[in-house]
Order: structure tokens, then C-alpha cells, then sequence
């Protein structure tokens, strides 16, 4: 009896072992996922009240936002760093605040102050990923071209 048992439980300790190992990824296909980047679309827009569909108004209709919120991450408890919208960006898309930026108005260029940061664009560039501009990011004309494939 002990016998059939201890062939028994060894028999389904193999295929419980077999079953398990069948199910863990393979090094091809680890190495298939760690090639596999999530798309980013970061959307930089000056003024936009949270008057939109995606944080609850009701009056402004906007599908296409919408849509692209229920797909994405929607902060709903984001706060400016700077009462002025280049050193609030700054921040931003450096990492660091507005006093050790020392960029607190609309002309003075963060590169001017810290040459050397590296912004949210450049890690991604840096990390494989396509980036480019479009519109306006700073003002007057200056832009970030370390940070973009296509400037």
C-alpha cells in the first residue's frame, strides 16, 4: 500500500513539475518581451482648463481625448511648479524644481542654467524610442534638440 502510494504521489509530483515548467517563459521569448517597449505619447498643452469630458465636465465634448485618456494614464491630481508655464514645464520634463532649474520666466532657457540635465525626452531617446516635437514646448523660438530624434 505505501508503495502505491509513494508511485502515486511521485507520479503527480512529475507532472505537476512537468505542467510547471511548461508554462514559464522561454529565453526567446523573454527576450522577446524585454524588446517590446509600451508606446508613449506625451501631450504638452498650455492652458487647458480640466473643462474636458475625461475629468467629468460635461459641457465640453471631446471623443478623441476622451478615448485616448481611457487608454492611457489620466493624473487628476497634477500641480504646477511655477505660477509661469515654461518653468512649471521645466520641471516637468527635468525632474527637478524651479529653484534648482533657476528658470523663472519665459526666456531664460534651461540648458542656459543647467547645461548638463538630462529631460524625460532625452532618457527615452537614450533608451531606444523615437521622439520628436511638435508645436511649441518653450518659448521664443528655443528649443531642446538633444532631446529629439527629429528636432
Amino acid at each position: 500500500m505505501f508503495r502505491r502510494v509513494s508511485i502515486r504521489l511521485i507520479v503527480c509530483a512529475l507532472i505537476a513539475l512537468v505542467l510547471g515548467f511548461s508554462t514559464l517563459p522561454t529565453q526567446s521569448n523573454q527576450r522577446l518581451a524585454s524588446q517590446r517597449k509600451p508606446n508613449v505619447v506625451f501631450i504638452a498643452v498650455d492652458d487647458l482648463r480640466p473643462l474636458i469630458g475625461t475629468y467629468g465636465a460635461p459641457v465640453i465634448q471631446t471623443p478623441n481625448i476622451d478615448r485616448l485618456a481611457r487608454r492611457g494614464t489620466t493624473f487628476m491630481r497634477a500641480y504646477c511648479q511655477q505660477a509661469v508655464c515654461s518653468p512649471s514645464r521645466t520641471s516637468l520634463l527635468t525632474g527637478r524644481r524651479p529653484d534648482t532649474t533657476k528658470v523663472y520666466d519665459l526666456q531664460t532657457h534651461f540648458r542656459r542654467t543647467i547645461p548638463d540635465v538630462v529631460t524625460l525626452r532625452q532618457h527615452f531617446k537614450q533608451n531606444g524610442y523615437h521622439t520628436q516635437s511638435f508645436g511649441k514646448i518653450y518659448h521664443g523660438g528655443l528649443d531642446d534638440e538633444a532631446s529629439w530624434s527629429v528636432p
